[in-house]
């Protein structure tokens, strides 16, 4: 029997959620008349919304419940139960893999609930939450494959990577405006920041990277940055004043990586927002694996320095050079100049 009403389960973070797209996307190409709801962290929806599959988005706030505030959403918990019991979910897959993304699709009450079998999880108890328990994975795949695997009970074998985004009009005005505010040049995207230590290549660096674009291609670097990183842009602009720095919502940044001739950057949420949009992507990688973590198009660039402990995904390093992140500048802006000559 066909399922009415899916409840997908992936709480973050940014890059990991969009990673989960073409899954859903599939979902919704597999069963068009279905409701299919997705639950996510709060600070994420708005990219969510933006997705024609998804019928709704249920927002939680995990932080807020680590830290003994208001559990869950807004309302607190009991509205958050209600919202995730407001439909009879015959089916419901945690993308994520982790005890608090199982306890709530436990709470949800689906019927039938897919996750990874135990042996493939960071977090391997719960898997005892699950009523199926998906093993057939490689643990050299992408993430979006380990994604679409789950899709399995439900008879979907072959999940093509897009990502279907429909971004609102105010979103893509706002992009749009603050291109025209600068006399509509040819732009690269430059994101600076990072999640973790490991995967920071170092500020001076980038602003000589910026400095070099702008002098040897005539490209404009937009420099994108969050919460906590005007320092960090700062620091990057102090060898580069000409690089502008641009701090918009997910959303915005969307619209303006559509934009761009190019995206440069580590293993962050942005990167993978800019390779949904079909932006051209320089990744830079450190602990992380590229072929399980890396940018979407085959011509992208992943740089990655392989060591010893690539592929270890430590946050901390023992190696206060980070030597996995130790990129020439040279090397980025040729791997740059390339990925932009092979798009026209």
């Amino acid at each position: 029997m066909e399922p009415k009403n899916i409840l997908v389960v992936k709480l973050s973070s940014i890059g990991d959620t969009v990673h989960a797209i073409p899954a859903v996307a599939a979902l919704r190409e597999r069963f068009p008349a279905a409701r299919i709801d997705w639950c996510v962290e709060e600070r994420y929806a708005s990219l969510l919304e933006c997705l024609p599959a998804v019928d709704r988005v249920i927002r939680l706030r995990t932080r807020d419940w680590r830290q003994g505030r208001r559990l869950l959403g807004p309302e607190g918990f009991p509205e958050f139960i209600r919202r995730l019991r407001s439909a009879p979910y015959d089916a419901g897959i945690d993308f994520q893999g982790l005890w608090k993304s199982a306890v709530v699709l436990r709470l949800s009450r689906a019927r039938e609930r897919i996750g990874w079998a135990a042996r493939w999880l960071r977090e391997p108890g719960a898997a005892c939450l699950y009523t199926t328990a998906v093993e057939k994975v490689e643990a050299d795949m992408h993430v979006i494959d380990w994604c679409a695997a789950l899709l399995r009970p439900l008879g979907i074998e072959k999940v093509p990577w897009t990502f279907p985004f429909r971004l609102p009009e105010p979103a893509v005005k706002e992009a749009g405006d603050l291109w025209s505010g600068l006399g509509k040049p040819r732009f690269v995207l430059v994101n600076p920041g990072a999640g973790w230590p490991t995967k920071q290549w170092a500020p001076d660096r980038f602003g000589q990277l910026c400095a070099r674009l702008r002098r040897e291609t005539g490209l404009v670097p937009l420099l994108t940055y969050g919460p906590g990183e005007s320092t960090l842009v700062e620091e990057v602009r102090e060898h580069c004043p000409e690089a502008v720095p641009v701090s918009v919502n997910l959303v915005v940044f969307a619209a303006l990586a559509a934009k761009a001739a190019c995206f440069v950057g580590g293993d962050t949420g942005p990167m993978h927002i800019a390779s949904a949009m079909g932006t051209p992507v320089v990744a830079l990688f450190g602990p992380s694996d590229p072929a399980r973590n890396g940018p979407f198009h085959p011509r992208d660039a992943a740089l990655h320095h392989r060591l010893p402990c690539s592929g270890s995904y430590r946050r901390r390093c023992p190696d206060a050079e980070h030597k996995c992140m130790n990129f020439t500048v040279d090397e980025v802006f040729e791997a740059v100049r390339r990925r932009i000559a092979e798009e026209g």
